[in-house]
């Protein structure tokens, strides 16, 4: 009889240890910047979750973590990840944080961002390519990076217009003022959606693409294991694509 409930109780514990994360749960906090980007995040009080707190609230379920969301502004939120004062930075890529203090540990990729060229649809072009361009002016966001349009904007070829966000470049497509401007696909099509500017506004085919990881501060080091774990479930059963598609 001893041996038996001995039996009951070490079965027990390895039917419910086998339900406990691998490492100990913990609290991260993630960068969230302060101006809302739809439809990854939205302005403080809008009921709409967004595809960053949508996939981390997914990532939670797989860790058993949990995650405090620390909203600043864009160069604010750079400074306190260099600092330490964030653990995480939800959507990067090495190339955008070259220049970092701090590079940063990357997770697995689990998505890809896509850089459109968004038209008034009254001056659409097919063109993809910045040969197609030359001589254009084209709208661009202050301090990002344009890989194949880039060196276009430095020689001279095509002419930047900078604005300091993509609802300002949307604003200025939509009006006319602007024929054209380089932004994400997703920001574009959720854009377009919201306005109800389908005939207003056209997208072309990708001009660069991107994988998307999470970043990592250093002394997270031991985290990137466990998540990369949990995104590749989250992949294989087809979670992140559900959460991008509900914004599609």
């Amino acid at each position: 009889m001893k041996y038996a409930m001995l039996f009951i109780v070490i079965a027990s514990f390895l039917f419910t240890s086998s339900f406990i994360p691998s490492s100990a749960a913990e609290t991260y906090r993630v960068m969230q910047y302060r101006k809302s980007f739809p439809p990854f995040y939205f302005d403080k009080g809008n009921p709409r979750t967004g595809i960053v707190r949508d996939i981390f609230a997914a990532l939670a379920k797989e860790t058993g973590d949990s995650f405090e969301f620390v909203r600043v502004p864009f160069k604010r939120a750079l400074y306190k990840f260099d600092a330490g004062e964030v653990d995480i930075e939800p959507m990067a890529n090495p190339a955008w944080r070259k220049n970092s203090i701090v590079p940063g540990l990357y997770s697995i990729p689990f998505a890809v961002s896509e850089q459109i060229v968004l038209y008034n649809a009254k001056y659409y072009k097919t063109a993809v390519f910045p040969e197609e361009l030359l001589g254009e002016t084209i709208g661009t966001v202050s301090g990002y990076t344009y890989p194949t349009f880039g060196p276009y904007f430095e020689s001279g070829k095509l002419k930047a217009y900078a604005l300091k966000d993509e609802n300002k470049l949307v604003q200025m497509v939509l009006a006319g003022r602007l024929e054209q401007a380089i932004m994400n696909k997703d920001f574009a099509l959720f854009a377009i959606k919201e306005l109800g500017a389908e005939e207003q506004l056209v997208i072309s085919k990708p001009c660069d693409t991107v994988d998307i990881m999470i970043r990592f501060h250093p002394s997270k080091r031991k985290a990137v294991s466990k998540f990369n774990k949990a995104l590749k479930r989250l992949m294989s059963d087809g979670t992140i694509d559900k959460i991008y598609n509900k914004y599609r």
